[in-house]
């Protein structure tokens, strides 16, 4: 057995939704917050606040393709640390971490072929 190998079942699995759900939105919501701020800010600075709003949209542009990069990603790390992938799935919807499954803007999440 190496230190990598972990035993098999949900019932021992420490990593649960929770932790799962504030680390996604530690990596993926925080930094999209951050993007269309510091968008936003700089426009304002540079131009005032016509061209901020130029600047916040090309921010909520930026942000999206992060989110869409990082959230399957995420769901793939989660998964592989012994998340349960529906209770995960739920709580991250019940906190606007990610779309409901199916929806037109879930499907905006860049995957990978084998995985959609």
């Amino acid at each position: 057995m190496t230190i990598d190998s972990r035993p098999e079942g949900p019932s021992l699995s420490t990593f649960t939704p929770g932790k799962a759900v504030f680390l996604g939105h530690l990596l993926v919501s925080v930094p999209v917050v951050v993007i269309m701020a510091v968008a936003f800010m700089v426009g304002y600075i540079l131009r005032g606040m016509p061209v901020a709003l130029i600047y916040l949209f090309i921010g909520v542009l930026l942000a999206w393709l992060w989110w869409s990069t990082t959230v399957p990603r995420w769901r793939r790390w989660a998964k592989r640390r012994g998340a349960d992938e529906e209770r995960t799935q739920h709580l991250a919807q019940q906190t606007g971490l990610v779309w409901p499954k199916g929806s037109f803007l879930e499907k905006s999440e860049f995957r990978r072929r084998d995985e959609e």
